[in-house]
């Protein structure tokens, strides 16, 4: 392959590398490589296409194999501190596994000795409840029999005053019969009196007029 054409290919994988075409700008730059396999611009791009594509163990003998040709390659050297930041990273992780499984544990061992806990401190809570309860059935019985008692004094006593008052109603009716009879006794009263008026009304007028002829009579000579 020519300077001319490698360099054309390498501008044509970066540009797939660039779309996100990782496998079809990995097949260029190993066509460059094998053609000039110390290319370092071509060892870079390909160490940074394979770690996109998951090959983790082929893209560090990439940077490996730049800094061996050119030990002082700022982007190789970066390149292997990453994987070492990395490395400690999936240790960091595997410990924060292994510590948050711990405690995953113990949580699993302290929801079990809370549970047992609060299931003795439901049940005797239960057994409190139930004497409380026993105790509050009994009040209410006791006030029940109580309150029967009583209703059965009231309506006694509702009864008595219902014949009381029956024994008023009927003194009342009689007193109101009574009453109509003197009624009726002044109304008779009062009408003789009326006709007794009438009568000597009649007769005072009977007398005045006879007055009155004995006057005229007097009067003429």
């Amino acid at each position: 392959m020519s300077e001319g054409s490698e360099h054309d290919a390498y501008w044509n994988a970066l540009s797939l590398a660039l779309e996100s075409h990782y496998a079809e700008a990995a097949a260029k730059l190993m066509e460059i490589l094998r053609g000039q396999p110390q290319h370092i611009p071509s060892l870079l791009l390909l160490g940074k296409v394979e770690y996109y594509l998951k090959r983790f163990s082929s893209s560090r003998a990439r940077f490996e194999q730049v800094l061996t040709l050119e030990p002082q390659n700022p982007a190789a050297w970066f390149a292997l501190q990453f994987y070492s930041q990395r490395r400690r990273t999936v240790w960091l992780l595997g410990a924060a596994g292994c510590f948050f499984a711990v405690l995953v544990l113990l949580g699993a061992f302290f929801l079990h000795s809370l549970r047992r806990d609060v299931e003795n401190d439901l049940l005797a809570m239960e057994q409190r409840m139930g004497g409380a309860l026993l105790e509050l059935e009994q009040s209410l019985s006791a006030q029940a029999s109580s309150r029967q008692s009583s209703d059965q004094a009231l309506m006694r006593r509702m009864e008595v005053l219902s014949a009381e008052l029956q024994r008023d109603a009927g003194r009342l009716e009689a007193v109101e019969r009574r009453i109509e009879t003197a009624f009726s006794e002044v109304r008779g009263r009062l009408a003789e009196i009326a006709e007794r008026q009438s009568g000597l009304h009649l007769e005072v007028r009977a007398d005045i007029r006879e007055l009155r002829s004995l006057i005229g009579e007097l009067r003429t000579p």
